[in-house]
């Protein structure tokens, strides 16, 4: 169920102190305002004041006393307006009313001012009542005022209660003496008590009822607000109730006992049983029937005790006997004590799920045997397919080295094509076995791409030639003289697409570019090969890169091929982390443009023996043993070896392998994998465990994996070569091993890996 604490958020209440500060800012403004929207009444009063003083006394001392009015009365007003206001809205409320208070003493201070001008001027003559009079209307102006600001009104009364009694006490001390008109005055001032008074009284009740006024107003907006919230709390209620009832899910409220309260109409459909069977049952009861065993797992009723919430997934029976599974989330519902006073149990009925989900793990477990299946049959058919192959490919070299005729010659040739042409589908099988998988690895070594590329186009050159095409090189200057990658697949993915643009070129030439770019992704080399011949159509290259596609079926009938190459250069690539991409017009030629990520290398070491200077034949006295069970294989190495100074003897299987190690003593061990009677691991970790001067040992492997390549070197194998084995490769491999055996300090198992082997 939705979480409804966010949507239907209760409105924050002020706390008393807010109340308070909002209430006295809102009697200061308003204060402040009606001061200033009165300021005509006020002056009305002056004027009317003042003209009365001009006929009493004389014109100069009565436009002293109005001046003096309206000065006091327009700082007031105008400080009200500003400095006040601003302070009361945005800035300090202490301030507001200090100057509130400061400017109200002020204005107080001229009236009693500008009555004085009247008094003192007339002096005994004067007449104490029309001072009472004049103060008596300030007094009631500020009387006006006192609810909103009774500090500013009690301190202008202040000023206007204490003036007479002045004025008095200052006409006794200049007489000297109680004359009628001072007993006169006092009886005015008598008069001016009782008044006071009688204003005091109603100021007070005046200031009272105020405060009733608002505390019933303050009590009617509190009513408003409860009502608005009850209002809002019913709204909510219905809502939650309507969500509740119409749910998907089971909702189900019991009390501390777990009994149920109540159920939607989701939990009579899960379960069968109406509100009415489930209405004060124990849940625990009701939905686990007669079964023991479900009524022993008590996660549940362990979780209510501690008033915790519980979340997992339960089993349940229905009214009809049926077994589900819930996935239960129970949460308590406290009290303001923090005690639970009910629980809610939102429940979802994942039978089917569970039962996907064991489904998806069977087929999880089948796709996986299925793979491992794939991998084993991949392996085998290498095994099986290269072990012939072997013999045909070895036996065609060893045919075109003897006196052919023109003929005969063709038919080797022809051989040698066609057993080429199906090594390279096998290659490409596997390979893209091993790259589906996940398990293509790596092997960056320093090298010169020059050399490289240069050295992979001479592997091209003749059959461009045969069709009578150019095959240009070109390298721009700022690409690097030594890269370290993994040449290997370098050469495999230039073979590819320079082997696919020779295939589909007809007329003109392949043309193949070499440069550099670096950015802050990397340093990468840029490989660039166009050629001139029937392009790709812009609705075929977006699926010239998949497995097993071509351009056209008449492409694969006019030109053969698996359309492997693309999608394993794709996936090298990929692996690598380089790109590939095409552009083309249907006819017009195509322009694959790859990108290969590379560090920075320096010039490799050379090879003890390498270069021009390497011998042309082993030197003389190196012993050598070949494992190998096929009779084919074991001729083609002997045919391989005749010609050259060192001793060559042959095992059948493991165990004679094991016997020859120890009689005949060789310095090389070339070992089979698969022979009878003990196999190659199982003969080298024999051989290994002999008490004698150890042999180098080589694999000959038909098994191209990773995975038995690893397990030859973990069984203590030196180095492998993968079937079928070319005369120039093994020599290449022997000479390399002859050189490093006469390199003194330097291990034989640090001899690296050429062309050809795996």
């Amino acid at each position: 169920m939705k979480d409804t604490s966010t949507v239907f958020s209760p409105i924050a209440r002020p706390s008393a102190q807010e109340s308070y500060l909002r209430t006295r800012r809102k009697l200061l403004l308003s204060y402040a305002d009606e001061r200033v929207s009165r300021l005509s009444v006020r002056l009305v009063l002056y004027t009317l004041g003042c003209s009365i003083g001009y006929y009493a006394v004389d014109f100069l001392p009565a436009l002293l006393s109005y001046i003096i009015l309206l000065t006091g009365d327009a700082i007031d007003c105008l400080v009200l307006r500003t400095v006040v206001r601003r302070e009361a809205l945005v800035g300090s409320l202490k301030r507001g009313q200090r100057w509130a208070t400061s400017t109200s003493a002020l204005q107080g201070l001229t009236v009693v001012a500008g009555v004085s001008v009247y008094y003192f001027k007339l002096g005994d003559t004067a007449n104490i009542l029309f001072v009472i009079g004049a103060l008596g209307l300030g007094a009631v102006n500020a009387a006006i005022v006192l609810p909103k600001n009774p500090a500013a009104a009690f301190t202008r009364l202040t000023f206007y209660i204490m003036a007479p009694f002045l004025y008095v006490g200052l006409q006794a001390l200049w007489s000297n003496s109680w004359t009628p008109f001072v007993m006169m005055d006092v009886a005015g001032t008598m008069l001016v008590f009782c008044m006071l008074y009688m204003f005091l009284a109603f100021t007070k009740s005046g200031l009272s009822n105020f405060r009733i006024t608002q505390d019933l107003e303050r009590q009617k907006a509190e009513m408003k607000a409860m009502y608005a919230r009850m209002d809002r709390d019913r709204t909510e209620l219905q809502q939650l109730s309507l969500v509740a009832r119409n749910a998907n899910d089971s909702v189900i409220i019991t009390d501390r006992e777990r009994r149920i309260v109540w159920v939607n109409d989701a939990f009579t459909r899960v379960t069968g049983f109406s509100f009415a069977e489930a209405k004060g049952t124990i849940i625990a009861d009701l939905l686990t029937g007669a079964d023991q065993a479900l009524k022993a797992i008590n996660t549940i009723d362990l979780a209510v005790e501690a008033g915790q919430p519980f979340r997992g997934e339960v089993q349940n029976v229905t009214r009809d006997g049926r077994k589900i599974w819930l996935d239960v989330n129970l949460f308590p519902i406290r009290g303001a004590d923090g005690e639970p006073e009910f629980f809610v149990s939102i429940e979802r009925d994942v039978t089917e799920s569970r039962k996907l989900a064991v489904q998806m793990g069977q087929a999880r477990q089948a796709a996986e045997e299925g793979a491992r299946a794939k991998a084993e049959f991949l392996a085998n058919m290498s095994h099986e397919i290269r072990t012939p192959l072997t013999g045909v490919i070895g036996m065609a070299d060893l045919l075109s080295e003897t006196n052919l005729d023109e003929e005969q010659g063709r038919y080797t040739d022809t051989i040698r094509g066609s057993s080429q042409a199906l090594m390279a589908i096998i290659n490409d099988i596997l390979d893209l076995s091993k790259l589906d998988a996940g398990r293509m690895e790596l092997h960056p070594v320093s090298f010169a791409p020059r050399t490289c590329v240069q050295e992979t186009l001479d592997l091209l050159t003749p059959a461009a030639r045969s069709k009578g095409l150019e095959l240009c090189f070109e390298m721009e200057g700022n690409a690097p003289e030594f890269v370290k990658a993994d040449d290997g697949r370098l050469r495999q993915v230039i073979t590819n697409i320079v082997g696919n643009a020779i295939k589909f070129t007809e007329e003109g030439g392949v043309y193949l570019k070499l440069s550099h770019e670096a950015d802050s992704q990397g340093s990468r080399l840029v490989c660039e090969v166009a050629d001139t011949g029937i392009g790709i159509s812009e609705e075929n290259q977006a699926h010239i890169f998949d497995h097993f596609t071509q351009a056209e079926a008449a492409t694969t009938r006019k030109f053969g091929g698996t359309g492997l190459g693309l999608s394993i250069s794709k996936h090298i690539l990929d692996v690598m982390g380089g790109s590939i991409s095409v552009e083309s017009k249907e006819g017009a030629g195509a322009t694959f443009r790859m990108a290969f990520p590379y560090e920075e290398a320096e010039r490799p070491a050379e090879l003890p023996g390498g270069g021009d200077e390497a011998p042309k034949t082993l030197a003389a006295g190196l012993r050598v043993l070949v494992a190998e069970d096929k009779k084919t294989n074991r001729f083609l190495l002997k045919k391989y070896l005749a010609d050259q100074p060192i001793e060559l003897a042959f095992a059948k299987d493991g165990v004679e392998a094991v016997e020859q190690v120890q009689s005949f003593a060789p310095d090389l061990v070339f070992m089979d994998m698969s022979m009878p009677r003990m196999s190659g691991i199982e003969a080298t970790h024999a051989i290994r465990e002999l008490n004698i001067v150890q042999p180098s040992i080589v694999a000959l492997t038909a098994h191209a994996f990773d995975e038995e390549m690893q397990a030859c070197l973990d069984a203590g194998m030196d180095d492998f070569l993968t079937k079928p084995i070319r005369k120039a490769v093994l020599l290449e491999w022997m000479l390399r091993f002859q050189a490093q055996l006469l390199d003194e300090g330097t291990a034989k198992s640090d001899v690296p890996p050429i062309e050809g082997a795996a």
